[in-house]
């Protein structure tokens, strides 16, 4: 049995419920409160999607425990909500990653070009800024509060593509467009989207990052500069966007995956 882990039902889990009810597959619920107890979880494959990464990654390793299967892992999930981690496991893989310094406190940084400082865990564009000068990483380092963050040049105008993959396939991509006045992409702050043709390079990228974290399936962050450049892996992504820009139905496509994870 395919078991969905939630904290709170989003689109995107709608959308897997809906597609659930048209395949005629059953789908149990597990939601995950504010008190988990530590013990192991029955056997079965576990489709994690909680809001909290923090849950997710608890949640996974106790599927794990009890001989089950996480989707994603718990060294999945943990890894890809780490920036730095991810992009240590992209450099292994030989992917082109931006150019990355890691600031664990007030270092000494310069900087020649416009620059992106962003804390080392987040989404949907927070706790990320652009800096242009040293004085500016050192108040977000002052006000970081132990915070580690990621110092990164800033490649293109902001433009980036989303993959999202599925069991080692590109099934669906978009472009996203920051609004006027901002370079971030993101959806959920207003970024224009629209339909990516995948090509082979685009498709070899994304899934050799998506494998690079040990990820069954993931949204991947493609920025578009003199070449493509591999940013982040979304562990537990959401696709409501990709959903409506491509057409493509990314709950069911997922959902097939997972039974057929189920019969292996």
């Amino acid at each position: 049995m395919v078991t969905l882990v939630y904290d709170v039902v989003r689109e995107e889990e709608k959308l897997l419920l809906k597609a659930a009810e048209r395949f005629a597959v059953r789908v149990a619920m597990a939601q995950v409160g504010n008190m988990l107890e530590m013990k192991r979880w029955d056997q079965g494959v576990y489709l994690i999607r909680t809001l909290s990464h923090n849950k997710g990654i608890i949640a996974a390793a106790l599927a794990e425990a009890g001989g089950g299967v996480a989707v994603n892992s718990a060294e999945a999930v943990a890894t890809s909500w780490n920036k730095a981690w991810t992009l240590a496991r992209l450099q292994a893989a030989g992917l082109p990653t931006p150019k990355t310094r890691v600031l664990f406190g007030e270092a000494e940084v310069a900087i020649d070009k416009p620059s992106i400082v962003k804390a080392v865990s987040g989404s949907w564009g927070r706790k990320v800024a652009l800096v242009s000068a040293p004085e500016e990483v050192k108040l977000l380092l002052k006000s970081a509060e132990g915070e580690v963050l990621l110092l990164q040049e800033m490649i293109g105008t902001g433009e980036d593509i989303r993959v999202f993959v599925i069991d080692g396939r590109a099934v669906a991509a978009m472009r996203r467009i920051p609004p006027a006045g901002d370079w971030r992409s993101n959806a959920a702050r207003g970024g224009t989207t629209v339909p990516q043709k995948i090509d082979p390079e685009l498709e070899e990228l994304a899934v050799k990052a998506a494998e690079a974290v040990g990820a069954f399936y993931a949204g991947v962050d493609i920025l578009i500069g003199d070449r493509l450049y591999v940013n982040e892996v979304n562990g537990i992504p959401e696709f409501k966007a990709l959903t409506k820009t491509t057409g493509v139905d990314v709950a069911g496509a997922l959902l097939a995956a997972l039974v057929m994870l189920e019969k292996r």
